[in-house]
């Protein structure tokens, strides 16, 4: 039988958070007729400071899709789709590298960049209210924790 154990609740209540706020980010999004994970890739291509990739990974140029799936930390197929979606509803478009003519980057379009602009509103308020809560030191920490798992996940991935 499974015994209880702190560490695999720890694990379980961070899953639980990530589906709830992706859920309430559909909500959000809804309106405009995309998901939160077709948002996510709209914040990247916007090149949302708060992202932890741009952190890790200081971007100048747009974005190459292979970029876009390593930021997501999903596979190239599965972004080729996403970004197809978006493509098709004119939310992002392609654009060719100007040094290597092979590479296409990914920026937003007109309409795109509206929508980014109209659900910063929403999406301030519902962070204000999830986190109001919280002192500055408080959600450092927070972010300090996540960090320090997220580091010893990947030195895991690369050990094997």
């Amino acid at each position: 039988m499974i015994k209880e154990n702190l560490n695999a609740s720890v694990i379980f209540h961070v899953i639980k958070f990530s589906e709830t706020i992706r859920k309430q980010g559909d909500i959000l999004t809804q309106r405009y007729g995309i998901t939160t994970q077709q948002w996510l890739i709209m914040l990247l291509l916007a090149k949302d400071p708060n992202i932890i990739y741009f952190k890790e990974n200081p971007q100048e140029k747009p974005m190459l899709a292979k970029e876009l799936a390593e930021a997501m930390n999903v596979t190239r197929t599965n972004i080729t789709n996403l970004l197809n979606v978006l493509m098709g509803k004119k939310l992002i478009k392609q654009t060719t590298d100007k040094v290597d003519k092979r590479k296409k980057r990914l920026v937003l379009t007109t309409e795109g960049e509206r929508i980014i602009m109209e659900l910063e509103e929403p999406r301030h308020k519902r962070n204000s209210r999830l986190f109001g809560k919280f002192s500055k030191a408080e959600k450092e920490n927070f972010i300090g924790f996540i960090q320090v798992c997220l580091d010893t996940l990947k030195k895991d991935m690369v050990a094997g």
